[in-house]
């Protein structure tokens, strides 16, 4: 496209923005749009200067005073030619500030908006522009901050004049920068030499910063962009001058800042392929000054981040850039001095007592480590090969790995006193990641090994400092803020994955034997003390070998003979700390209760890690009474006032590594029974637990339950906990009934949810032991055997225990509901689920334990068919859940066929709930005066609802949709086992048979339901529900043709049904383009529903489209009532974009049954494309 045809397409555009303006002017506005002759007399006088009128407007956009006013002046007066004039003299330098800044913004908004001066005004703005940019220098009066922002807002005007007028300029940057630097002597003449040539150069710098980043941000054609890219890196080199000779010989640091920030502008956003030499030149004149002072370090360190990490400062450029990166190894090695005066300096200040934020230098710590991070990320592995192949131990890029280690090496506590030791860890992450196996590296000579091998304990050595504890706990835990704790703990965390992928590393070991060698001393020293001053160690050796315990497990198992050794020593170790910490004197009393708290926790944790470490010596069980450390942990921890944070930490690591001996490793009948003593002690004290610890506490009643079934504590343990439930159900209840109990106290009452989720644990312990009970052995258990109760008896037991509890909400429901929310649905839910999978099994059981599970499915029916009555629309898709869990347990059990009838009654019942709903919903809808929503004489409320109508409360019914297609799709997917065989086989028509024969259902009601909650979801803005229906639709359309439901295809797939669906989708998709996801979704849908009727579905299309000539069936049927009427029109008005031929090409694509089905993707697609672009 020509220079001369892009400016007159600027001009189009402006013109059109500018109709569009006037109009919303006139229409909107009291401002009345002058002529352009009227504007220059109403705002410029006959010698060019501001009227009194313009004045006062400029005077009120800058207080703010009547800000409709100047709006409206500066949308008017852009719409006029004059603008240029009015701008231009606005500029003059005898005019005050304000009047200045304001042209020089009314020329800068009004060209950033695509309009372009007349040719004879171009020269006149340009020579105004830079004559005014110059001038600046003699308004000292005005004070910096105005003559700055000023200069921006001119250089911003001229940017984009170059912009508009790219054709106009040959060579623009060294034009604007001879005409700054040989104008500046000419109008400076009482400014010495060397100040006017400080000022030029920062005007030219200035100047080379606006130009990139205008050029990043402006709204440019493509073209237009390409264009004038060319014309600026043609004198490329003329600005790699520039920087050079400034960094050189430029000894005004605020203008060498400036520099370097201009340069990572200009090699990040426009100089894309600068060569390797290049750069390399720029790098030698960037590195001179960075370390003369620290705001030079400062800016030097954010232009080299900036290069790094978005230009990769030429080092991915394809060329040989080996040269310019050892030049850089050198560079950064050499900051290192500078680097360790700031650790010393930060150091000094943490010792004085400074936090992070108090420490004045730490803005340049940071940009440190994120400037050895990015270098990290980008060049990793070519700097392990240059360790690898450096011959001398000490060469820059030995020095530049030590630098690495900075982060982690800074003084005090993260991320109070410091603030680096995050990026820290991932820079060494980036280290280790990109180590080759040493194995693999030929000729590696001894000092380079020595050199890694130190290297990894260095780090790891400092990673070990930062993982500990502060020896002032009170400080960590009442002066901290949760959020800096948090912040700790996180980088723990991160800590420990660095140990573990240090471990793999053959280097590493002799930090980790040395480790070992620590933890067996400081064992030592406690055994024979009995005391816990260096708690802060021994907890942190024990979280790193927590962290590599996974890893050390694995090699153990594959006899690898080195970690054997390492997980002897530390297993014997634990063994006999846990011995100590369980003696006769407790250490959880005094001052170091916090200490021991936080050390037997983490102890617990190891245990649980290398549990198949003490497989294969159990008698280590019984001798170390290990379980009796859990216990005492456990029990101290709960029993513990303050500092609950550390309290709930420990408990939960105690009851999380009983719950895994339990699962893993045989058990005496003398440690079941104080297990159970424990938590009951525990759960009936008068402190009260966490919510988890609760739920963690019964799991592991569930867990022991079918050992213990028998046991007298066990059984009063859950019956306190029954009634326990029983009367805060019963308080909820009253408080329902009378609100004058409101002034009860609120802390003996409990949501559902807190009151169920102990029993959801106790029914999934309890599955998880019926599980593995057939492959449980005792025999090699120390002391005497754990017995197992019979399966039947603990299912018998489970079945009454749930029998209960639903029948204390089924009484519960009778009066009132009211507490009954959504989370409280679904822990209903959760608690059926997880008792039904105690309870039932696919074996033949008792006859007594068939009638009381008889006896729960029927108050379970009762239960949910009560939900149902009184839940809102709000509680339906819970609600569903619910009561497909119930139905699917009364129709898949095969040994009890007379159960089979209850589910399918009750499916009726949702069934009936969910058109309630959805006509509840759809006469919600009818309300509206919309002649879309008029049908005329003819009923709307007969299923399938159009999708249009249910398309009205779209972000009401947004939940109900997926929660009723969800439901449909368990009914499509519903599976059960044959009693004849055990081969579990799909039923695809037997369910829908079934249930249609047993309540005579000659209307087809689910399927004309589910349609409507199919096409429903269609119709609704989120994409998540859109998925889930197309998918479901498919799968109904696939079922009626696969099935060949003769007698239910004429009453779905109906006139109006395939109307109202074509209409709907092409109001979708006529919305724009659609992710390649939905379009593929979309097509396998119109692929499904083409099997029906294609001729009458192509012609219909054509119909909706308006691409028809001639009358057809669809044309009166369109046409035959409001509604009809009023969507057929709101399509074709919705395509307009679309040509007659796209239209065709669409209908013929989605319609014919011989089109293969990437054709149809291509028709959707293209189809969407000419909906969402705008008419030429």
């Amino acid at each position: 496209m020509s220079t001369h045809q892009s400016k007159l397409e600027g001009n189009q555009d402006s013109n059109r923005r500018s109709d569009r303006q006037r109009h919303f002017i006139n229409d909107h506005c009291c401002f009345t749009v002058p002529l352009p002759q009227a504007l220059y007399i109403m705002y410029l006088t006959a010698d060019k200067q501001p009227t009194e009128k313009l004045q006062t407007l400029i005077q009120e956009y800058f207080a703010g005073t009547n800000h409709t006013a100047c709006c409206q002046f500066i949308d008017a007066i852009q719409r006029s030619s004059e603008i240029w004039e009015i701008g231009i003299s606005l500029l003059d330098c005898s005019l005050p500030f304000s009047a200045r800044f304001f042209g020089a913004m009314l020329l800068h908004t009004t060209l950033n908006s695509a309009s372009v001066p007349p040719t004879e005004k171009f020269f006149m703005i340009r020579e105004r522009l830079l004559t005014s940019i110059v001038e600046l220098r003699d308004l000292k009066s005005e004070g910096t901050g105005n003559i700055s922002m000023l200069l921006k807002q001119l250089f911003k005007a001229l940017v984009h004049l170059l912009f508009r007028t790219a054709d106009s300029w040959d060579s623009p940057i060294s034009f604007v920068i001879s005409h700054l630097k040989n104008s500046e002597f000419k109008v400076l003449t009482q400014q010495p030499a060397d100040s006017a040539a400080t000022d030029a150069n920062n005007f030219v710098v200035c100047f080379l910063s606006i130009l990139v980043e205008e050029f990043s941000s402006a709204n440019l054609l493509f073209h237009v962009r390409q264009q004038i890219k060319h014309l600026i890196l043609k004198e490329e080199s003329l600005v790699f001058q520039i920087f050079q000779e400034l960094m050189a010989s430029q000894t005004n640091e605020a203008i060498l800042a400036s520099v370097f920030r201009c340069c990572s502008l200009w090699l990040t956003n426009l100089s894309a392929t600068t060569s390797a030499t290049d750069c390399l030149n720029f790098a030698r004149a960037l590195y001179g000054p960075i370390n003369r002072s620290e705001p030079l370090f400062s800016a030097g360190l954010d232009c080299l981040i900036n290069l790094f990490e978005e230009g990769d400062f030429g080092l991915s450029s394809g060329r040989d850039t080996a040269q310019l990166l050892d030049f850089h190894i050198q560079k950064l090695a050499g900051l290192q001095p500078l680097v360790l005066r700031l650790v010393e300096a930060h150091s000094s200040a943490v010792h004085r007592g400074f936090h992070w934020e108090e420490f004045a230098q730490n803005e340049l710590m940071s940009k440190t480590a994120l400037l050895l991070l990015t270098l990290t990320e980008r060049q990793m592995g070519n700097l392990w090969t240059r360790v690898l192949q450096a011959g001398e131990p000490h060469s820059a890029i030995h020095t530049l790995f030590d630098m690495f280690l900075f982060p982690m090496s800074l003084a005090g506590n993260y991320p109070l006193e410091e603030s680096v030791s995050d990026l820290g860890v991932q820079i060494w992450f980036n280290v280790v990641d990109a180590l080759p196996p040493i194995c693999e590296v030929p000729q590696l000579n001894q000092s380079t090994l020595s050199f890694i091998e130190d290297l990894q304990c260095r780090f790891l050595n400092a990673a070990f400092s930062k993982c500990q504890f502060m020896p002032d706990l009170e400080t960590f835990f009442h002066r901290w803020q949760s959020e800096q704790r948090e912040q700790w703990y996180r980088l723990r965390s991160e800590l420990a994955d660095t140990f573990l992928a240090a471990y793999a590393h053959q280097q590493s070991l002799p930090f980790f034997v040395q480790l070992q060698a620590r933890l067996q001393n400081l064992v030592d020293r406690c055994v024979m003390e009995e005391a816990f001053s260096d708690w802060q160690e021994l907890e942190a050796i024990i979280f790193v070998f927590n962290s590599i315990s996974e890893q050390v497990v694995h090699e153990v198992a594959h006899e690898n003979h080195s970690t054997s050794q390492l997980a002897s020593v530390v297993l014997s170790a634990a063994i006999r700390l846990a011995a100590c910490m369980n003696g006769g004197r407790s250490i959880f009393e005094g001052s170091t209760m916090v200490g021991s708290l936080l050390c037997s926790g983490t102890l617990a944790t190891l245990f649980r890690n290398i549990i198949p470490l003490l497989e294969p010596n159990k008698s280590l069980l019984l001798e170390n009474d290990l379980v009796g450390f859990f216990l005492k942990c456990l029990f101290a921890a709960s029993q513990t006032k303050k500092h609950k944070d550390v309290a709930n930490r420990t408990a939960s690591s105690s009851l999380k590594t009983i719950e895994s001996f339990i699962q893993e490793l045989p058990i005496t009948l003398t440690q079941s029974e104080r297990i159970i003593s424990t938590l009951g002690v525990i759960s009936t004290g008068l402190l009260p637990l966490s919510v988890d610890l609760e739920a963690q506490l019964w799991k592991c009643v569930g867990l022991l339950l079918p050992f213990c079934g028998s046991s007298i504590s066990l059984s009063s343990l859950i019956h306190l906990r029954l009634e326990k439930t029983k009367v805060n159900l019963e308080c909820r209840e009253n408080e329902q009934a009378d609100p004058s109990s409101l002034h009860l106290s609120r802390s003996s009452k409990a949501s559902v949810v807190t009151l169920f989720q102990p029993f959801v644990e106790l029914f999934r312990g309890v599955s998880k032991t019926l599980n593995r009970v057939d492959n449980y052995t005792c025999d090699d258990a120390v002391g005497p055997p754990l017995p197992i109760v019979e399966r039947a008896q603990i299912r018998e037991s489970i079945s009454r225990l749930l029998l209960q509890l639903v029948t204390y909400l089924t009484q519960s429901l009778a009066d009132k509901m009211g507490y009954f929310d959504p989370e409280s649905i679904e822990m209903v839910t959760e608690l059926l689920k997880s008792g039904y999978s105690a309870c039932f099994s696919s074996i033949m059981e008792n006859p007594s334990i068939l009638h009381c599970q008889d006896s729960l499915l029927e108050r379970t029916v009762e239960l949910t068919s009560r939900l149902l009555n009184y839940a809102s629309d709000q509680l339906l898709p819970h609600s569903l859940e619910l009561s497909w869990l119930v139905i699917d347990t009364l129709l898949r059990n095969p040994l009890l066929e007379s159960r089979f009838s209850v589910g399918l009654h009750l499916l009726g019942i949702v069934l009936q709930h969910i058109d309630t709903a959805f006509t509840r919903l759809a006469v919600s809808a009818l309300d509206s005066s919309d002649p879309m929503f008029d049908f005329g004489r003819g009923s709307c409320l007969e299923h399938p609802f159009p999708p249009i109508l249910m398309g009205l409360r779209a972000q009401d019914i947004t939940d109900q949709v997926e929660a009723c297609a969800t439901f449909i799709h368990h009914v499509l997917d519903w599976q059960r086992k044959n009693k004849e065989s055990t081969v579990e086989y799909v039923c695809k028509t037997c369910l829908l048979n079934t249930y249609e024969s047993f309540v005579g259902d000659s209307t087809a009601l689910f399927w004309r339901l589910s349609f409507t909650a199919t096409f429903a979801g269609l119709c609704l803005p989120e994409w998540n529900t859109v998925d889930c229906c197309i998918h479901l639709c498919q799968r109904l359309l696939t079922r009626l043709n696969d099935d060949n439901h003769h007698d239910v295809l004429p009453k779905v797939i109906t006139p109006d049904f395939l109307f109202e669906i074509h209409a709907g989708l092409l109001l979708v998709l006529a919305k724009g383009a659609l992710p390649r996801r939905l379009v593929n979704k979309y097509s396998d849908l119109y692929a499904s529903l083409r099997i029906f009727f294609p001729d009458k579905q192509f012609t219909l299309l054509r119909t909706l489209l308006g691409c028809t000539d001639h009358p057809s069936d669809w044309s009166t049927f369109v046409s035959r009532t409001p509604h009809h009427q009023s969507v057929t029109m709101a399509v074709q008005n919705a395509v307009l974009r679309v040509n007659l031929s796209e239209r065709n090409c669409f209908a013929r694509g989605v319609t014919r049954s011989a089109v293969p089905l990437n054709a149809v993707k291509s028709a959707i697609s293209s189809f969407t494309m000419a909906c969402s672009t705008p008419s030429q």
